[in-house]
């Protein structure tokens, strides 16, 4: 019983974190978007994208550090420096990304954005990507009450302080910026602080241990040179398609397309993402190689991954409109946004039941094939993308984000399935998920004939 409680207990932090961050946005987007304007709000929703991008393009430290967390091999100087290696790589690469930007600016490449935005911006993402880091090593250690505290707080306040800024001082993107900044930082101070204090003191006394290099953060790099592709395309095809839109069509046209991706994000982050943080670290640390494999972990991991992801999907699904209505207001951007949500939902589900898979290929380290497949579908994606943003067909845009979330799983799956170390849970989870998710879809079908039909 007490390890039933502990195991709720997890699970609830772990969704208090995820839902802090798109139950914020979910109430302060609308917010910003009435503060700043359209066109502002355009420029934001591509900010928010490359944020987006970039914290998934990490160089692969997240995954890296996480799993050697994970599957607790070492002793915690080892940790400390593996950290403390994957600060250094990450500060190399924005301090590489700063005169590129430089450079660009200087060509004409961001208009009439000034230089405090844009140096403002890649300071920001220096900062939400450590963050994201040391989240993510504090949920690898399975301290989920202090990680998801830290993240809710931290997220909370930020969107508070920069909607008051907004509406009382200045609503100008420098004030969005800088607001931001100033309150990523402090929770990435904080949450780097409590990471460092598990293994023994603070952070100082870590500087005792002997300071990376150049030549260790490149080794790191180098180490995890599939994830980093894997991450990159990832990233890239997930994010890039707001400055797409907003690049080929115009500012005003992201954003109900940005508010859609937004909700339909929520099966992948707000509902799957916790479930696949809570059984990744079970996952990694049982022996899933060969017929005897732990089934029972299996059968939970797929069975809360479909309930709690699709149930609440199909009725977001079928009540769209009136939701949409009551989230951004009823308007011509209303019946727009909850069109692209009817496209874009149904195959955001299925890429949310990827983590299944994807789990199981971290566990039989398959990053090559990872990064191949990802980079080949990513590079087709955003072809399309820009054929259709070059249309000027939004709606395209769907069908094509539909579709590749969709084959992104199914391409994972049938990869786990050929692989001898984790074959037969791969076929096993994968027939449970088609008995569970099959009636679902007939459920949705008769239910929309039904509504149409009244």
């Amino acid at each position: 019983m007490k390890l039933l409680r502990a195991a709720v207990l997890d699970m609830v932090m772990l969704y208090a974190g995820k839902v802090s961050a798109v139950l914020v946005g979910f109430i302060f987007l609308p917010l910003y978007r009435h503060l700043l304007g359209a066109e502002q709000f355009g420029i934001v929703a591509v900010i928010l994208s490359l944020q987006g991008l970039l914290i998934m393009l990490d160089l692969g430290m997240s995954t890296l550090v996480g799993r050697d967390i994970a599957v607790a091999n070492s002793g915690p100087s080892e940790l400390v420096s593996l950290v403390r290696t994957a600060e250094m790589s990450l500060t190399s690469f924005y301090l590489l990304l700063l005169p590129a930007a430089i450079c660009l600016k200087a060509a004409g490449a961001f208009g009439s954005i000034d230089w405090s935005t844009i140096l403002g911006t890649i300071a920001l993402f220096w900062v939400l990507v450590l963050q994201n880091m040391y989240y993510g090593a504090m949920l690898a250690r399975r301290e989920y009450a202090a990680a998801s505290t830290i993240q809710v707080v931290g997220v909370a306040a930020r969107a508070g302080a920069t909607a008051y800024v907004l509406a009382a001082v200045s609503s100008t993107m420098t004030a969005f910026i800088v607001t931001q900044l100033v309150f990523a930082a402090t929770q990435a101070l904080v949450t780097r602080h409590r990471c460092f204090a598990f293994w023994g003191g603070s952070t100082s006394g870590a500087t005792l241990l002997k300071h990376p290099t150049i030549r260790d953060a490149w080794a790191l790099i180098m180490k995890g040179r599939s994830l980093v592709l894997f991450s990159a395309a990832g990233a890239a095809v997930t994010q890039l398609d707001k400055p797409l839109v907003s690049g080929l069509i115009s500012a005003n046209s992201v954003s109900p397309y940005f508010l859609a991706t937004t909700l339909c994000m929520v099966p992948l982050s707000l509902l799957a993402g916790p479930i696949s943080q809570y059984f990744q670290p079970r996952v990694l640390n049982q022996d899933f190689s060969g017929k005897d494999f732990p089934k029972s972990t299996i059968q939970r991991f797929v069975l809360g991954t479909i309930m709690i992801t699709a149930v609440p999907s199909l009725v977001l699904w079928l009540a769209r409109e009136p939701l949409i209505g009551l989230w951004v207001g009823h308007g011509q951007d209303s019946g727009t946004v909850a069109h692209y949500v009817k496209i874009l939902l149904p195959g955001f589900v299925v890429g949310a039941f990827g983590y299944i898979p994807y789990t199981l290929l971290l566990y039989a380290k398959d990053f090559r094939f990872q990064a191949v497949a990802s980079i080949a579908m990513s590079v087709v994606t955003l072809v399309l993308t820009a054929v259709a943003a070059y249309k000027q067909s939004v709606e395209s845009v769907c069908y094509i984000y539909a579709t590749y979330h969709t084959t992104s799983t199914l391409i994972s799956w049938v990869r786990a399935m050929t692989l001898e170390k984790v074959r037969a849970a791969a076929r096993y989870s994968a027939v449970l998920a088609l008995q569970l998710f099959v009636p679902l879809i007939g459920i949705a079908i008769l239910a929309q004939f039904l509504i149409q039909s009244y």
